[in-house]
């Protein structure tokens, strides 16, 4: 079953730990999409004190800004009168009230203040923003508050405090995006299973830990699909649809986009016409959808300014997203009719494949900026990423411009071993990619899941190739997020 430890969050907790140090009021923005373990985070750091800190917790609710209101006003009357009984219908008058009987709490010590999911609120009462301005700058910043704002509404948080128009912009003294966990982080997670099956794991929940957590590790990865993942109750069924609708003003388009690229059209006149969008609109959304994490635009790694470049492909970099719009929205009709057992027989055909051509061929260009980080990578690369033209393709590419070094890698997900062609193939290939100018260093990587044939590892070692096996990069990247943290 999934551990329940803390997983992964080192350096989160260190930073809510130098920032409660610090003297003077603290104001924290933490935010990040749903499920990435927001609420988790400030809980672990909250009980790392054992109760030696006032530390008041609310959770804001979608409903009206009357009842969201009552309900902190309540939570801190209780907290300042432990022993008082309260009537059901009290509430103070404003937030800039409520707000301000906080600040009294913080006058001599520090009080944690978190208002958890409070984009909630702020979508409710556009005015909140500039009140939370305005106590922050009459009140609460003269006291010794630690005020925590966590959302998982980006839009919201952009216009209320990252904007530079913003109510909030310059006033949080710290904020925080909660990324994913990396994939190492699964070995805790899934115990269990082996590398390959965490790796399935990952190409269908991504790090995003209440996915993680769905699974099972004493099932097969065919079992956790027919008994967890296609579950009524499983989160993952409906969350693409909640994600996108709270996130968006409209979710529609967001979504025929997002279905449009994960059917397999990448570039933007044809990401257009089977949307059903005119261009321009679609590189709007497409930019939102890119701000947002869930969309990336890709350009092949040897180019030196993707920013200008013309062979753009748009790829969704969300691995939920990716999966559920390839695999599960297509059949959500045969889940709700019952007709499991033919879901998951084609998502067993065709998980190797999905696998191969998307995740271990990120996994392994994520594996190449790990190496960096733990400084064990012969180069510092420029760019890490793949390269593609009418004549050749390469899956993984590190390059660096200043020193004439490059790395061309190439994946391999199949069971199957792989032989001297594998290696003869990539190495034929470096006449294409490598730029024509300058005298450059050519390293090769393969990584592969089973490994290489004894005369395709001797071929290999002659021209210095690194030989990369799912078990390494998993290692490389539990080492990697124990060392950072």
């Amino acid at each position: 079953m999934v551990s329940q430890d803390f997983v992964g969050r080192k350096r989160e907790i260190d930073l809510l730990t130098r920032l409660n140090e610090r003297q003077g009021a603290q104001f924290l923005i933490l935010y990040g999409r749903r499920r990435i373990g927001k609420t988790h985070l400030v809980h672990h750091w909250v009980n790392t004190y054992e109760g030696k800190l006032p530390v008041l917790y609310w959770m804001a609710t979608q409903t009206s800004t009357t009842r969201q209101l009552r309900s902190f006003s309540q939570a801190l009357f209780r907290f300042r009168n432990p022993q008082s009984d309260i009537p059901p219908e009290f509430s103070y008058q404003t937030w800039e009230t409520a707000l301000m009987q906080a600040a009294q709490l913080a006058q001599r010590e520090r009080f944690v203040l978190i208002l958890d999911e409070f984009t909630y609120v702020m979508q409710a009462d556009s005015e909140v923003p500039s009140i939370i301005q305005k106590v922050w700058d009459h009140h609460l910043q003269q006291s010794n508050i630690f005020l925590i704002l966590t959302g998982s509404l980006a839009g919201i948080i952009q216009r209320a405090a990252l904007d530079y128009r913003a109510p909030l912009y310059g006033r949080a003294t710290a904020r925080l995006k909660l990324q994913p966990l990396p994939f190492g982080a699964l070995t805790r997670f899934l115990p269990q299973m082996s590398t390959e099956q965490r790796v399935a794991v990952y190409a269908m929940a991504g790090g995003i830990p209440a996915y993680i957590k769905q699974f099972d590790d004493s099932l097969t990865v065919r079992e956790n699909m027919y008994e967890r993942l296609l579950s009524p109750v499983n989160v993952m069924l409906s969350d693409a649809v909640f994600l996108l609708g709270e996130q968006l003003n409209d979710p529609r388009n967001y979504m025929a986009l997002i279905e449009t690229i994960a059917a397999g059209y990448h570039q933007l006149k044809d990401i257009a016409r089977m949307a059903g969008m005119s261009p321009n609109h679609v590189t709007k959304y497409l930019a939102v959808l890119r701000e947002l994490g869930y969309v990336q635009r890709i350009v092949p790694a040897t180019v030196r300014h993707p920013e200008r470049s013309k062979k753009g492909r748009y790829v969704i970099s969300d691995p939920y997203l990716r999966f559920y719009y390839r695999f599960l929205q297509p059949h959500l009709g045969e889940i709700e009719y019952g007709r499991i057992k033919q879901v998951v027989d084609y998502l067993e055909t065709h998980l190797v494949d999905y696998i191969g051509a998307h995740t271990f061929e990120e996994l392994c260009r994520e594996w190449i900026n790990i190496k960096v980080d733990l400084a064990e990578f012969p180069f510092l690369p420029e760019r890490v990423g793949s390269f593609w033209s009418r004549r050749a393709q390469v899956d993984v590419v590190a390059v660096n411009w200043r020193t004439k070094d490059i790395l061309l890698g190439e994946c391999k997900w199949g069971k199957q071993t792989q032989g001297r062609k594998v290696v003869e193939t990539l190495i034929q290939k470096t006449e294409e990619v490598v730029p024509q100018e300058g005298n450059w260093t050519v390293h090769y990587a393969y990584f592969t899941r089973t490994p290489l044939t004894l005369p395709a590892q001797e071929r290999a070692a002659a021209v210095g190739a690194l030989q990369i096996s799912p078990d390494i990069i998993e290692q490389d990247s539990w080492r990697w997020m124990m060392d950072t943290d």
